[in-house]
């Protein structure tokens, strides 16, 4: 693990654990004086969010910083082709209770449906599609872009 890593990962244990004491002490504060308003609740919430937040989108540029440390020639290696090109590849994408976007992404680079599987991780989070993903079988094929793929699985 490399030093930005770690630094990231500190970061999001202290951001979370700050937002946990703050969020004691203010509950702690209007406990004793019998006042929690909706208001209070609310931004407290909304504060808990926004660190979920931000721990995930560390935890995600923690993963990119070991991908890349791990696999720097990987990505010169995966090139396409004139030939690639020309050849079309289709699938049947069977979706079981229980997989996540993640599983379905490896299994579409695998099948040479998708070109990177972090993009397409990528474009269901951004669209907020991950957990509208469906169970059943699709057909699939490489001509396919990233957000038709997605609006097929996600119907």
């Amino acid at each position: 693990m490399n030093k930005a890593a770690i630094r990231f990962l500190g970061i999001g244990l202290f951001l979370a654990g700050a937002t946990t004491q703050i969020q004691m002490m203010l509950d702690d504060d209007q406990l004793v004086k019998g006042e929690i308003t909706q208001q209070t609740y609310e931004q407290a919430q909304q504060d808990l969010k926004n660190v979920k937040k931000q721990l995930a989108d560390l935890q995600l540029d923690l993963e990119n910083a070991q991908k890349r440390q791990v696999a720097p020639e990987t990505d010169q290696k995966v090139e396409p082709t004139g030939n690639s090109s020309n050849t079309t590849t289709s699938t049947v994408l069977h979706i079981q209770s229980g997989m996540t976007s993640r599983d379905i992404s490896v299994f579409l680079e695998q099948t040479g449906i998708i070109q990177n599987k972090q993009d397409f991780e990528d474009y269901l989070s951004a669209q907020d599609l991950s957990g509208k993903i469906q169970i059943g079988q699709y057909e699939l094929n490489s001509t396919m872009s990233i957000k038709q793929i997605a609006e097929i699985i996600t119907k």
